[in-house]
């Protein structure tokens, strides 16, 4: 039996579907599967697998969008397709179309980022530890090189004549034009099961939902027609056609959907977070986030009118973002940073009663907040690729769907309050003491804020 296969068992064994919205979390506590890289059990459902499992079901197209891919079970389940007469399509952020043999070496200049993943590639494709990649690793452990030598199709945001259009930071995927996958999760290793060398890791905290519904597949494959083009020259960031939100029902549920990146020439009411305040404002008893970046000024204004109206705000930010002079986390804790030249972001609007329940989150070793959710009053359920920051916004490729079902939102509610169990809630005291510090030392210069 393949080991794609294998996966698929593990599956059934972790999991629960509710009709034909189904949403599934890595780090889910009540699920446990068996790592098929570490070869760990594990808690969490198994999101390769559940990629695994549509992928098997294919019977005419399989279209992918999805910024990073590295697993090659998933890669194997593509090229069998392939091979089958399946129509495979693949598109990619452009930084990360490269196989073990075709990625450069990193130099000096290069940030800490980019070169922790291309040895973390290394370490993932070199198998036995023995230093060298060898003809049998390429061919099980390298995703990239696994597609490329099946011979199936794959593009990025650089087949737009451009060097890349901002993020192609798309996570869908199409089966046959009836049932669509969207997750917040890249299909890599710390997205997925977690950090390769560090056992403790569950993987970055991420979402997953499955949508069996030609109607709400056929609003995804629009957007996928738009990125892949010709099969040669494709459409990303503002070269795709501008679409507002579009709704469809799936068996009683309202899904809306919607794609950025939106120019400026449109208001931002009608971008995707213009979508997400839009739902914001609709919260009477409470929302509870769970947001890798929170920057935009304009949400967190509608998450402090919602507050002042009586609603309860809850939101937990990725440790690395949460306190950047730009993080709202600031805002709703109720000050701000300053930042070199002594001055306040653009619109910065600090609460003047700080939300009671707002911090960073605290995971396994390794492992980051990489949500993109929010739950509004238990009912709703916001999520998607889309970070909540101007980038996503204006720039990059990303999708956002709004589920209004109170069994999915149970499911992310019970996962917000996992998270909250162990965040830091309010400002901790360095961070209070360097906002004194800032404003002293502005002031002994003699600049202003």
């Amino acid at each position: 039996m393949k080991l794609w296969q294998t996966s698929i068992l593990s599956l059934f064994i972790t999991t629960s579907v509710f009709g034909q919205v189904s949403a599934y979390f890595n780090q889910n506590t009540k699920a446990s599967y068996v790592d098929p890289y570490r070869n760990i059990h594990r808690y969490g459902d198994n999101l390769e697998a559940v990629l695994i499992k549509e992928i098997a079901s294919a019977k005419k197209s399989i279209y992918l969008a999805v910024q990073e891919l590295r697993l090659p079970i998933i890669a194997a389940a593509l090229a069998e397709k392939k091979q089958q007469g399946i129509d495979v399509r693949v598109v990619l952020e452009n930084n990360y179309n490269y196989s073990i043999l075709s990625q450069r070496e990193t130099t000096s200049t290069d940030n800490e980022y980019e070169a922790s993943r291309v040895s973390d590639l290394k370490a993932f494709v070199d198998a036995n530890r023995n230093g060298l990649i060898e003809k049998n690793e390429l061919e099980t452990r390298d995703a990239i090189y696994m597609l490329q030598a099946a011979g199936v199709p794959v593009m990025d945001d650089s087949f737009d004549s451009s060097i890349g259009s901002g993020l192609m930071h798309h996570k869908f995927m199409i089966i046959d034009g009836k049932t669509t996958v969207v997750s917040s999760a890249n299909f890599t290793m710390s997205d997925v099961h977690g950090d390769l060398m560090t056992m403790s890791s569950r993987g970055n905290a991420n979402s997953m939902v499955v949508v069996e519904s030609p109607n709400f597949a056929k609003i995804f494959t629009t957007e996928f027609a738009q990125l892949w083009g010709n099969g040669k020259r494709g459409n990303f960031g503002h070269k795709k056609t501008y679409r507002g939100a579009v709704t469809t029902t799936v068996k009683g549920t309202k899904i809306t959907v919607q794609f950025s990146p939106t120019s400026q020439r449109y208001n931002w009411e009608e971008s995707v977070n213009g979508l997400i305040a839009a739902q914001l404002s609709k919260a009477r008893q409470s929302i509870k986030a769970a947001l890798f970046v929170f920057s935009d000024q304009n949400l967190s204004n509608v998450m402090e009118s919602r507050q002042n109206a009586g609603a309860e705000i809850s939101v937990i930010i990725e440790p690395k973002f949460a306190y950047r002079e730009y993080s709202e986390l600031l805002d709703l804790m109720g000050f701000g940073l300053l930042n070199y030249k002594c001055a306040y972001e653009n619109d910065n609007s600090p609460w003047k009663k700080p939300a009671k329940f707002a911090g960073m989150a605290r995971l396994p070793q390794g492992d980051m907040l990489h949500h993109k959710f929010a739950v509004l009053d238990g009912k709703t359920v916001v999520m998607g690729s889309q970070n909540w920051s101007d980038a996503a916004n204006y720039v990059n490729d990303e999708t956002l769907i709004v589920i209004e079902d109170s069994r999915i939102s149970d499911l992310y509610t019970q996962e917000f309050e996992r998270i909250k169990q162990n965040a830091v809630m309010g400002a901790p005291g360095w961070l209070k003491e360097l906002v004194r510090e800032q404003e002293v030392a502005c002031a002994d210069a003699g600049m202003y804020f």
